[in-house]
């Protein structure tokens, strides 16, 4: 519809090479217009981070137990987290083009033309994707979901610090975003719950 196609989301595609040569993309969507039209106030698609005193205190309990400790970052941590919205997006020109040689089947009759003969696709979004504004708030859901599931208890004071008792010795996880700082006195243990998270 006219109303569907005017709140669709700008896709943006960032492309930056790191010091090691390599060339990383990164695919956006542009969530400003979020904001405008559908009423969203901050605190509708904000996720609670880790408050510094968290990080300062059990990195003291880290020091004095002696625990191993690891930072994981959670590789693309959105798209692990579905989109609990109904969301559209608008891919033009060559994006456009790459999602038809894709799926010609299943994209190519949805391709239209703008005023000036630009392709365009619109999508819905199944997953979170950067640039939304809930996107944050989705995984912190998810990944919050995955530790209890593991038996992990998030603390009452501060929703992004969790424990769990490993063979009889506390392991703590701190979090911000798809950052986390993982401890146990066990080496093992902490590399046991990486290769956890990372399935």
């Amino acid at each position: 519809t006219y109303e569907d196609r005017k709140k669709a989301l700008a896709s943006l595609l960032f492309i930056t090479e790191k010091r090691n040569g390599d060339i990383k993309a990164r695919k956006v969507a542009d969530g400003s217009k979020q904001r405008s039209y559908d009423g969203y106030d901050k605190s509708d698609g904000s996720s609670p981070t880790v408050a510094t005193d968290s990080i300062f205190l059990t990195g003291v309990v880290d020091a004095k137990e002696g625990r191993e400790v690891a930072i994981l970052d959670i590789a693309n941590a959105f798209l692990h987290a579905e989109n609990d919205e109904r969301i559209l997006m608008l891919l033009r020109g060559k994006l456009a083009k790459m999602m038809v040689k894709i799926d010609p089947s299943l994209y190519r009759k949805y391709v239209t033309f703008s005023q000036k003969g630009v392709p365009m696709l619109y999508v819905r979004l199944s997953k979170a994707l950067y640039g939304m504004l809930r996107a944050a708030l989705l995984f912190y859901k998810r990944l919050r979901s995955d530790l209890e599931e593991m038996g992990f208890e998030v603390n009452p004071y501060d929703p992004c610090v969790a424990n769990k008792m490993v063979n009889g010795k506390q392991m703590t996880i701190c979090w911000h975003m798809d950052d986390l700082k993982v401890s146990q006195v066990e080496k093992s243990a902490v590399s046991a719950l990486a290769l956890k998270l990372a399935k």
